[in-house]
């Protein structure tokens, strides 16, 4: 019997109830309350009055511990709902080589970093250590594994943890591409090409701030965006960086970025725009009345609110000004 094709019909419960529960994610305004509540405990009262679970206690500790669990629950509430179970793998690829960063600077320096790892990736840390310590990586795919080897080589040679950084990025993206086509959702597939689009942006203008040269960009360029590599090789100048995306949805963070290497702006401000833009592309799928779309931009915006929520919190510990705070927000996809 041949495998039925997924159709949008098939996701009109999941998406059905999948809007039902954007209402619950945080707005802007009430992300501003608590970072202008009296207290700390007042701004964890917001987040109780909004159906979170309670926060045993105002520390980071008690904060991630909440966040950690809402994070799997978003995640295990999307995977029961869609149709191809693979869908949320796609946003869980980053936590694999992201522990793998952390596993592999420990394993080169000898430091206990298991504070850092974070246990949400399609493979366990448990089974991420197991398989560095007995070099076996027969469940890692080949992006991953080839990663892996040449990340220890470049490591052991240079001792340079950024260059292992840019080494585990391009596989990951890599990894992510691969998946989204193997779902055959173009909306996806174009999310990650976003993504790529971005952080080319962002690494062209920091290294060029830095003054690195050519090789060194051409080192950290990840393939796969809609912006060709070889577009941003180069002279890249301001007026450059500005005519490469000016068709492109980042034409606006392009224009910060060039404000960046004129030293008219901050490197900072340029991650903004670059993560508003890329919220805002997820923002269209609201409008998609069924499909994969509802589900993909749910799992994007429950994050992009842990997010959010991290970074009032981490202000509010540090004793920053509510204004300073409100800064440092994205938009938030409700």
């Amino acid at each position: 019997m041949a495998k039925h094709k997924i159709q949008d019909t098939d996701y009109l419960y999941a998406s059905a109830r999948i809007k039902s529960m954007e209402k619950n994610l945080l707005s802007r305004d009430k992300l501003e309350r608590m970072s202008e509540a009296k207290t700390l405990e007042d701004a964890l009262k917001l987040l109780d009055e909004a159906g979170w679970r309670s926060i045993a206690s105002p520390t980071m500790a008690a904060v991630e511990e909440v966040l950690a669990s809402r994070r799997s629950e978003a995640f295990a509430l999307v995977r029961s709902l869609a149709p191809d179970k693979r869908l949320p793998d796609v946003f869980l690829i980053k936590y694999d080589y992201h522990n793998l960063k952390v596993l592999l600077k420990s394993e080169a320096t000898g430091e206990n970093a298991d504070a850092l790892l974070i246990d949400a990736g399609r493979l366990s840390c448990r089974q991420l250590k197991t398989m560095l310590a007995e070099d076996s990586f027969a469940a890692m795919n080949k992006n991953m594994a080839q990663s892996v080897e040449e990340a220890r080589d470049v490591l052991a040679r240079t001792q340079d943890p950024q260059l292992l950084d840019l080494i585990l990025d391009k596989a990951m993206f890599a990894d992510m591409l691969e998946m989204a086509d193997s779902l055959g959702l173009r909306y996806l597939r174009n999310y990650v090409a976003l993504m790529i689009d971005s952080v080319n942006l962002r690494l062209t203008v920091r290294l060029r701030r830095m003054g690195k040269g050519l090789e060194v960009l051409r080192y950290a360029l990840i393939p796969g965006g809609d912006i060709a590599v070889s577009r941003l090789l180069g002279d890249v100048t301001p007026d450059i960086i500005e005519n490469v995306y000016h068709t492109s949805p980042l034409a606006a963070a392009a224009q910060a970025g060039a404000q960046a290497l004129r030293g008219e702006a901050s490197l900072s401000a340029v991650d903004l725009a670059c993560d508003d833009v890329l919220l805002n592309y997820l923002k269209s799928a609201k409008y998609v009345a069924f499909g994969a779309e509802p589900l993909i931009g749910y799992l994007a915006a429950v994050e992009a609110e842990l997010t959010a929520v991290r970074t009032v919190i981490t202000g509010r510990l540090a004793g920053l000004a509510p204004e300073m705070i409100t800064e440092r927000l994205r938009e938030t996809y409700v």
